[in-house]
């Protein structure tokens, strides 16, 4: 090979090395975004509740659990007053027995929903009206009851016949908005009422009976129309039953509600009332519309 045809190799080596040098030499950035993530938000509705029977406050310490303050229970064991948390089946808003005509309950439940805006909803739900007189012993009716005409006290009725006792027609409720004092206050803006009634009113219902606390049409709970459970605040909801008729008295300083028992006659004797307290909440954002009328509690 002659050494022109040498020469002429290496110019062209060296102008492709130049040439391949040069297309890595353009100005150049480089910009990154690492780690990015969705994650989901969450609505967590809590429940707290602080009863009383009979007047008889059941208060808690950490150091002696929940007791009753006075009375004839005083010092005993109570599970109607509880800390804010998530309800199990153990947590009864109403767990009460041997009960008499006058006798009468007050609680203010707390309700917090975490994080997020919600809208809220509640139900009660009648489960059983049962004339449950020694049914495994096949009484029908104790004397009294039959002294009082009583003809539905059959021990071979079905369990859980709603129409079957007669206490749910002598329990009476009614349910506020309260501030947290746990005493009904009468006056516009104050307590508004929520519902009130027998609890045979919701039985004539079907059994269940919802409320709106806060939906897109109405707010129940110290807001605006329209307005929901904002996240992270206190909702507190008042409300007392009675073994009898709840006498009102608007002229009265404290104690406006009143149970009577007089008029009850002997036909409850013995008989269970049980049902089921239900609180939803759900997301105000992307759910504009949403009603508590078109909730229903699951089984």
């Amino acid at each position: 090979m002659s050494k022109k045809i040498l020469i002429s190799l290496s110019i062209i080596g060296i102008v492709s090395a130049i040439v391949i040098g040069a297309t890595t030499a353009f100005f150049s950035d480089t910009e990154t975004s690492s780690g990015n993530t969705f994650t989901a938000g969450s609505i967590d509705l809590k429940v707290d509740n602080h009863c009383y029977y009979n007047g008889d406050e059941c208060a808690c310490t950490e150091d002696n659990g929940c007791t009753w303050q006075s009375g004839p229970n005083v010092g005993k064991e109570c599970f109607c007053t509880w800390k804010e948390k998530d309800l199990t089946d153990g947590d009864l808003f109403f767990d009460f027995a041997d009960l008499k005509p006058g006798d009468y309950g007050e609680d203010t439940i707390s309700l917090h929903v975490r994080d997020n805006d919600a809208w809220a909803c509640a139900a009660i739900r009648i489960t059983k009206n049962d004339d449950a007189t020694n049914d495994d012993q096949d009484i029908d009716c104790t004397e009294p009851e039959l002294e009082d005409n009583d003809t539905d006290c059959d021990a071979n009725e079905p369990d859980n016949d709603l129409f079957d006792g007669d206490l749910a027609q002598k329990l009476y409720f009614v349910f506020w908005v309260d501030d947290g004092d746990n005493i009904y206050e009468c006056g516009p803006g104050i307590d508004e009422i929520l519902m009130y009634g027998y609890a045979s009113d919701i039985i004539e219902q079907g059994g269940t009976a919802v409320y709106t606390l806060a939906d897109s049409d109405e707010n129940n709970v110290g807001g605006q129309d329209g307005d929901p459970l904002e996240g992270c605040q206190t909702y507190y909801i008042g409300k007392m039953w009675c073994f009898g008729d709840l006498d009102w008295d608007p002229n009265r300083d404290s104690d406006l509600w009143t149970c009577n028992g007089a008029l009850v006659d002997n036909k409850p004797q013995t008989d269970e009332v049980q049902g089921d307290i239900i609180f939803y909440a759900v997301q105000k954002r992307n759910n504009s519309d949403f009603q508590c009328s078109s909730w229903a509690p699951q089984n």
